[in-house]
């Protein structure tokens, strides 16, 4: 059985494919180093990464003390092999996150 993805802001996929390819999509549109503007898309991933962030345990959060923006840039963790997005938090500190996992942690919890 398929398991569906919503989040928080009201987008509801009904299968993680589907979510995948919406954020896929905004990942692909960008370059690296580029930020992400679009207010939809920015929403997306706020509402997206703060589903992440209620498995991570409190300190360790993705989002930190607070959400800037997003951008796209090399991954670190996969030698710079492929691109992901990077939070870039009010503290002046950035972080990449998985939206393949965050998708993946979202739907698991049966929302």
């Amino acid at each position: 059985m398929a398991k569906s993805v919503q989040l928080s802001n009201g987008k509801f996929w009904s299968t993680q494919t589907a979510a995948k390819a919406h954020f896929k999509a905004i990942l692909n549109a960008l370059s690296d180093g580029e930020r992400v503007t679009h207010p939809s898309d920015h929403g997306d991933l706020v509402a997206l990464l703060q589903e992440y962030d209620r498995d991570i345990p409190e300190g360790t959060t993705k989002a930190g003390q607070g959400i800037v923006y997003f951008f796209r840039d090399r991954d670190k963790e996969h030698n710079g092999l492929t691109s992901c997005f990077y939070v870039y938090r009010t503290d002046g500190t950035s972080i990449d996150f998985s939206y393949i996992r965050a998708i993946e942690v979202t739907s698991r919890r049966g929302k």
